[in-house]
């Protein structure tokens, strides 16, 4: 009889062991059913809310986004669950997997997905002309260009974008400009924008551009303007001028004496158009009312014209 109750025993102990061993008296997995919110920054930072049943209170859980730990992950009760979520990439969608620290440490993946958001401004990438860029060949001294680019380090919205151009003097000019900004309209599309000039941009003048208020297709800022600067050189002065087509194109006379007047290897002022008059006179081909393409035009200069 006593055998029988040793064998009873040791059949009830055997059935624990295998109960202890099996599933019997472990953890459940985690059953996540719901997810909020389901997107937030590329930097991370986020508080994500998890609901369902069988969160593990006692030991804890893990909580991955796209393979990386989340953060401060608490377990309030057994159907909740609050996590910081890691840095990820913008636009990128991924797994978020809910593990129970106590055995069995099943990982549980979510049904929904974390999409990361853009969270980073934009910065200026390259400019064209270059910071610091020098111009001393061109064919126009007074057209040496009329657009320069932007290009940022990712799409943007190109209404956003404020361009201002301030414009100075080089040491080598020999006047001051008459406005002291240019105006332009700014226009573009993708990551670069371009400014073009209502006026052409000429020799003997340094620009500084200030870029400000671009906002990437997520709406994130240009944290701080960015500025940079060119200059063009101006020419030697010349003592003959052959006319050409555009100093005659929009009208002639004294208006074409004024804009060749105005030329830095000339006069750089408009105003001493007169002295072209005065040193051409009696040039038998020269009428003052109707230059020609590829007319000579003798320059006078010294002290004799008043120059120092």
């Amino acid at each position: 009889m006593k055998r029988h109750k040793n064998i009873a025993i040791y059949a009830i102990f055997t059935a624990v062991c295998i109960w202890m061993v099996g599933c019997g008296g472990c953890n459940p997995e985690p059953v996540p059913s719901d997810m909020s919110p389901t997107e937030g920054k590329e930097t991370g930072g986020t508080t994500v809310r998890i609901t369902g049943e069988n969160f593990d209170m006692k030991n804890g859980v893990t909580v991955t986004f796209g393979g990386k730990e989340g953060q401060n992950a608490t377990v309030p009760s057994k159907t909740e669950v609050t996590v910081v979520t890691p840095a990820g990439e913008a636009g990128q969608s991924v797994d978020v997997v809910i593990t129970n620290k106590g055995k069995p440490d099943v990982p549980v993946t979510l049904s929904q997905k974390f999409t990361y958001t853009d969270a980073t401004p934009p910065t200026v990438k390259s400019t064209d002309p270059a910071d610091g860029t020098v111009f001393s060949e061109y064919e126009d001294s007074l057209n040496v260009r009329d657009s320069l680019t932007v290009t940022f380090s990712e799409p943007i919205n190109a209404n956003s974008v404020s361009i201002e151009v301030a414009v100075a003097k080089t040491e080598d000019a020999m006047s001051e400009p008459a406005e002291a900004t240019l105006i332009g309209t700014v226009s573009g599309s993708g990551d670069s924008v371009t400014f073009t000039s209502d006026m052409p941009m000429r020799c003997g003048r340094m620009y500084t551009v200030t870029v400000s208020g671009a906002t990437d297709m997520a709406g994130n800022a240009l944290a701080t303007a960015h500025s940079f600067s060119f200059s063009v050189t101006s020419p030697e002065p010349v003592y003959k001028y052959y006319v050409r087509e555009e100093d005659i194109q929009e009208e002639n006379g004294e208006a074409a004496l004024k804009r060749i007047a105005s030329r830095p290897e000339i006069f750089d002022n408009p105003e001493k158009w007169t002295r072209l008059v005065a040193a051409n006179q009696d040039d038998y081909i020269f009428d003052r009312t109707k230059l020609s393409v590829g007319q000579l035009l003798l320059i006078p200069r010294g002290p004799a014209w008043g120059d120092k």
